[in-house]
């Protein structure tokens, strides 16, 4: 499925990684840089970032002093605890993704966030949490509603070695133009998940090793259609498991190699959904790559590799693909910063004769300090979606446009344009969203 914008809430573009990685953060942090994938199917979008506490990147255990308090946070003892909320206002030309008799709306949306992190010589735990909702002017139906919470449990075993446990959940909603969406369907319906992994990293000289594990849920809510049918979901729930094996080398403090392997297992609610087919499948996959810091300016990785997935379902062919990723960090000034992204994933869906997908994205975004408290961004992006067993094909166009002004060190005035174009090889199924906004974001 094509990842489609949500209008409701803001597309925050800009950097993804920081650039000018130094020889021991590059050292130390490897694994941590490298987190392991799930293997068929991504966790719903709108996931925050984890925040590691003190030395979360210290892979060594080497007790660290702690931090200055730099004043962002309310301390609570020993833990640090922050606050986010933004609100905004957006107008969407195309609420309902559709080709043709496209309706426009605005959209009030409002998000809070809380963020509590140890700050601790040893160990670490974070927690964090967020919720937004979207309120549609003329359209109630197509209101949205997302949460997330996420914890992290960072053990120091022994010198080099930590066990990292984790764990969340997720609320999503299907997004309009989507496919396993039902076309009459009278609102987006909830997507909920449960995640929960333990991975045990190890480092020995130059070697680092990691071995981690595990386990996803996802449950689709019915759906309700006009005229006061209701789809039955249940043969979309499924729980998916997953082991990877990690291996990485220090050839020198700015070039690391790296290689892995992984497996995982989906098992779904119902062994036969609705139209008949089987969906149980597992995959397995290796791939081989490279972290590199070039200079304090420029730094990236890049990554090849196999995947295959195989179904319990005799009438599907298996899904392989050779896997690309890639990543880049470039900053030509200090003022200006260029990250470049690609990616590629095996995609899943109930869609009725295909098995799969291969997912392809590639993106560039760009964040200008253009003034001292004004900064442009921009961002693009093209998704391409490959069915097997069917003759479908889709490609997700999607470009942004902000400026940034900050009214103080914890408040931001922003201002978007975003752009999507959705062409499908199904007839009557391309469409384009053009929104615009302004959001008032306050943070720690």
């Amino acid at each position: 499925m094509p990842v489609k914008q949500r209008v409701a809430r803001w597309a925050i573009c800009g950097a993804v990684c920081a650039a000018g990685i130094t020889p021991s953060l590059a050292q130390e942090s490897f694994i941590r840089q490298h987190p392991v994938e799930t293997v068929v199917v991504p966790l719903p979008r709108n996931t925050p970032p984890q925040s590691g506490g003190n030395n979360g990147g210290n892979t060594d255990n080497v007790p660290v002093q702690a931090p200055n308090d730099d004043g962002l946070g309310l301390r609570l003892g020993s833990f640090v605890l922050t606050r986010g909320f933004d609100a905004g206002i957006d107008y969407t030309d195309n609420v309902f993704a559709t080709n043709s008799n496209k309706t426009g709306d605005r959209i009030y949306s409002v998000s809070p966030s809380l963020g509590l992190r140890s700050d601790w010589s040893r160990h670490s735990l974070s927690l964090n949490a967020t919720a937004a909702r979207g309120f549609y002017e003329k359209n109630p139906s197509e209101d949205t509603i997302s949460a997330n919470a996420t914890g992290r449990l960072r053990i120091d075993i022994r010198r080099g070695t930590t066990l990292d446990l984790r764990s969340g959940f997720t609320l999503d909603q299907e997004q309009r133009g989507t496919d396993d969406l039902n076309v009459n369907a009278t609102k987006p319906s909830n997507i909920y998940g449960l995640t929960a992994s333990a991975a045990l990293n190890h480092r020995i000289n130059r070697v680092t090793m990691s071995l981690r594990g595990g386990i996803e849920k996802l449950r689709y809510q019915d759906t309700k259609l006009t005229g006061g049918a209701v789809e039955d979901n249940s043969d979309r729930d499924y729980t998916q498991t997953n082991t990877t094996l990690r291996v990485g080398y220090d050839i020198s403090p700015r070039l690391i190699v790296f290689s892995d392997i992984n497996y995982a297992k989906t098992v779904y609610k119902r062994r036969v959904d609705n139209n008949g087919d089987i969906r149980d499948s597992h995959s397995y996959g290796a791939s081989a790559g490279a972290a590199f810091s070039i200079s304090d300016l420029l730094n990236g990785e890049i990554s090849v590799g196999y995947r295959k997935a195989l179904f319990d379902d005799p009438t599907f062919a298996n899904i392989d693909a050779l896997v690309a990723n890639a990543s880049l960090s470039w900053r030509p000034s200090r003022l200006t910063e260029i990250t470049a992204n690609f990616t590629t994933d095996l995609g899943q869906t109930t869609l009725s004769g295909t098995p799969g997908s291969v997912i392809r994205t590639a993106s560039v975004n760009l964040n200008h300090a253009w003034r001292e408290n004004i900064d442009l961004i921009a961002s693009s992006a093209v998704e391409h979606e490959d069915f097997k067993g069917v003759s479908l094909t889709e490609v997700t166009y999607t470009a942004s446009f902000g400026i940034d002004y900050d009214l103080g060190r914890k408040m931001t005035l922003g201002a978007r344009y975003n752009y999507e174009k959705f062409d499908s090889s199904a007839a009557g199924a391309d469409y384009t969203i053009n929104t615009v906004g302004v959001r008032l974001t306050y943070a720690d």
